[in-house]
């Protein structure tokens, strides 16, 4: 059965144990409207290394306001970023909700939603936003909510 045809499964186990963390896969492309991912959270630890308890290290905490602060220039830190913006951002869906209100109208929204891929979308959406200062650093802000990580990687 080829990938993203309907019915096609995927199945994945993972296990761990001693403290660790399991984190979301990220999934990309997704043309399905049904994800099912089963969980055992209750099952009994096994093995050598759950008997060692060693402790969580602490997550990073996420300050979207500090890597906002790094960049003076909105506007021209997302056209310097403008092919790396295309290629890493994935979920545009979400960020062009966010953006609707602040300088992107509801027949930019329906041209946007209408790409067929999100690099299609982000080339669109960059297009509308970066014709204001206003709605780019509006852009910017939801850029560094929304996708932390594309964004601090570009600014450090």
């Amino acid at each position: 059965m080829e990938p993203g045809a309907k019915g096609h499964k995927i199945v994945s186990n993972i296990t761990v144990d001693g403290g660790s963390t399991v984190f979301s896969p990220n999934i990309q492309g997704l043309n399905s409207a049904t994800i099912k991912m089963s969980t055992n959270s209750s099952s009994k630890p096994h093995g050598e290394k759950a008997r060692n308890k060693m402790p969580l290290a602490p997550m990073k905490k996420i300050n979207t306001k500090e890597l906002e602060g790094k960049v003076t220039d909105k506007k021209s830190f997302v056209q310097q970023n403008w092919a790396n913006l295309v290629q890493k951002v994935q979920n545009v869906d979400e960020l062009a909700d966010q953006m609707m209100g602040f300088g992107l109208t509801n027949e930019m929204y329906s041209e946007i939603m209408s790409c067929k891929t999100s690099q299609e979308k982000m080339r669109k959406l960059l297009q509308y936003m970066t014709v204001s200062d206003n709605a780019c650093k509006h852009l910017f802000t939801k850029l560094c909510e929304l996708q932390y990580c594309v964004m601090e990687e570009l600014i450090q």
